[in-house]
């Protein structure tokens, strides 16, 4: 680039050099930044197949690309994107019962996400990735249930209040509601109705990274009806998720089967 910068001073007339040099340089960062954005999209795109086929090689392969991407493009936005995949993660990870790999991303997460604290236009993320986290480490060690449980609490409050119209956080409510058990402030009715809530939420405005939250709120909508005795109702969130997207297997391939078969 810069031996292409010092032909236009050589070869180009004075009085013209400045104005060749702008357009140069204008051009040449439209390109790169248009690169950075396809880049981003593709590993926002990758993480949804991830998801979509439960793969978490793939999965955690894409996590580390994006930690490079953000470590050369330090914004917000790659930095949300890192946080959700890591969420995803290790919530997956943590079903298959792989705790020491769940663990470190934890680790790694809980330091990133005190960056994302400082963008007020990621407040009420923030507080809702808090609230997961904290969730996270209560399933790491059950113990700590009693002390961490209303600290997530409050941060799934934190984030609503900060935004009531963020669905991430209308769906870690209905995450926080159906897993925590009815002795310590469960309830699979208000699950519902946050899913619910987080599933009309996303549908008015999609974003591209949070295609699959959408999935997950529908999959919770679904199993949440279950649990309050409104089986066709699940048989018909699952079928829309499948509308949705048909790859999702574990719909196709267990979920949805098995919420028929109880008909």
């Amino acid at each position: 680039m810069w031996k292409l910068i010092n032909n236009f001073y050589m070869t180009t007339p004075l009085k013209h050099t400045r104005t060749i040099l702008f357009i140069f340089l204008v051009f040449y960062f439209h390109n790169a930044h248009a690169a950075v954005q396809d880049k981003q999209k593709e590993l926002q795109d990758r993480i949804y197949n991830s998801f979509v086929e439960g793969n978490l090689n793939s999965w955690e392969l894409t996590i580390t690309e994006m930690e490079n991407l953000y470590r050369t493009n330090p914004r917000p936005d790659f930095l949300y994107d890192l946080l959700l995949a890591r969420y995803g993660f290790i919530a997956a990870n943590l079903g298959e019962g792989e705790k020491s790999k769940a663990r470190a991303h934890l680790d790694k997460a809980e330091e990133e996400l005190e960056r994302l604290f400082v963008y007020t236009i990621h407040k009420s993320n923030a507080y809702a990735l808090q609230g997961a986290f904290l969730g996270f480490r209560i399933s790491l060690r059950p113990l700590s249930a009693i002390r961490l449980g209303p600290r997530s609490y409050r941060a799934i409050d934190n984030a609503l209040e900060a935004d009531e119209n963020n669905p991430a956080a209308w769906m870690e409510k209905g995450n926080t509601r159906f897993y925590t058990p009815s002795t310590f402030g469960g309830s699979k009715e208000e699950a519902r109705d946050a899913y619910k809530k987080a599933v009309e939420l996303f549908e008015k405005n999609l974003q591209n990274n949070q295609r699959w939250l959408y999935l997950n709120s529908l999959i919770g909508l679904a199993k949440s009806y279950q649990y309050t005795d409104q089986n066709a109702l699940a048989i018909a969130t699952f079928e829309k998720a499948l509308r949705f997207e048909p790859g999702l297997t574990w719909v196709r391939d267990e979920l949805l089967p098995e919420a028929r078969s109880r008909r």
